[in-house]
């Protein structure tokens, strides 16, 4: 089975204005997917302006579970893809709402999407639910969350697994580490070099020994809509990235060497973040021999194309909050 056998069929997006959530939502509506995209009132949509006159746009709060099963009644998405969530953004600091949203309305959402016959449901996690380990993450592996998104996230994925035993509806959840691409905030790693290098701005960052994966969003959305697809799965967990870490200053390199602008970056400009993750390596061995799943995208060839989206839409970071 492959994502044509989506074709024509409901899929409901929750959290599809932010990063990963928007390129899911464009990859449905590409492939004729009949898409509903529910976000909060307050939200900006921006990322979405391309896919707009092609899904429905849904404004609730996923916190009110009376309200989520009504819209959840009348829609009857055959998949659902969650990726709604407090605390993405680290600025956000409000410890209430992150349980709320991230537990309680992943609760709601699992509840209702079981309860109006959802084939499957894609939940998202996060590597911050780990924690910081010594050697690769196994799926099984413990979860010791030195934040509030990372503990949080992790206890919306032992519950949204829970219930979905209970209710019989298959569930996979998705665990990417490091991701970059298209679209993504401004705050993040790789558009704050860009976006700095691009305005002529100094490039302030701390030392940058730290090891990350970082993997292109368009193989992370290949994770996500094979995982939709692939008869079989029906209680699973996933880490997604590219199975090899470097220092975050391999990936400066690769940036400005692409940039080609010949900008100094500031390294010890600023102090590590505290509770940071130093060296989150996902293991891989389930996302390949279960889905079948790889990178075909080269990191090289990722960050080409993403900082050639930048140069072309820099404009968008002028609104605040992006």
């Amino acid at each position: 089975m492959d994502i044509n056998s989506m074709k024509g069929r409901k899929v409901l997006v929750t959290g599809g204005n932010g990063f990963i959530g928007s390129h899911v939502v464009s990859r449905l509506v590409e492939n004729e997917c009949n898409v509903y995209v529910m976000i909060r009132a307050s939200s900006d949509t921006w990322r979405l302006d391309e896919v707009k006159d092609s899904i429905v746009l849904i404004e609730t709060d996923i916190r009110d579970g009376e309200t989520l099963n009504k819209w959840m009644a009348q829609i009857k998405p055959e998949y659902l893809f969650h990726l709604a969530a407090y605390g993405v953004d680290s600025r956000l600091d409000d410890y209430k709402a992150a349980a709320e949203i991230n537990i309680i309305g992943t609760v709601n959402m699992v509840k209702a999407a079981a309860g109006n016959g959802c084939r499957r449901f894609l939940n998202t996690g996060t590597s911050m639910q780990y924690g910081n380990k010594d050697k690769s993450i196994k799926e099984e592996d413990c979860y010791r969350p030195i934040n509030i998104y990372g503990s949080t996230k992790g206890a919306a994925t032992i519950v949204a697994h829970q219930l979905a035993g209970e209710t019989d509806m298959e569930i996979a959840t998705i665990i990417p580490f490091g991701v970059f691409g298209e679209k993504e905030g401004s705050h993040k790693f790789f558009p704050y070099v860009i976006l700095s290098a691009l305005r002529d701005e100094d490039i302030r960052l701390s030392p940058c020994e730290q090891y990350r994966d970082y993997c292109y969003i368009e193989n992370i959305i290949d994770g996500f809509i094979t995982a939709a697809v692939k008869p079989g799965i029906s209680n699973e967990i996933f880490n997604i990235g590219c199975g090899r870490v470097y220092k975050l200053k391999h990936y400066v390199e690769l940036i400005m060497k692409q940039l080609g602008l010949g900008k100094k970056v500031n390294y010890g400009g600023l102090e590590y973040r505290k509770n940071d993750l130093w060296s989150p390596e996902p293991d891989l061995e389930r996302i390949t021999e279960r889905l079948g799943w790889k990178p075909m995208i080269a990191l090289e060839e990722g960050i080409e194309r993403t900082i050639e989206w930048f140069r072309e839409n820099h404009e968008k970071y002028s609104v605040k909050g992006r």
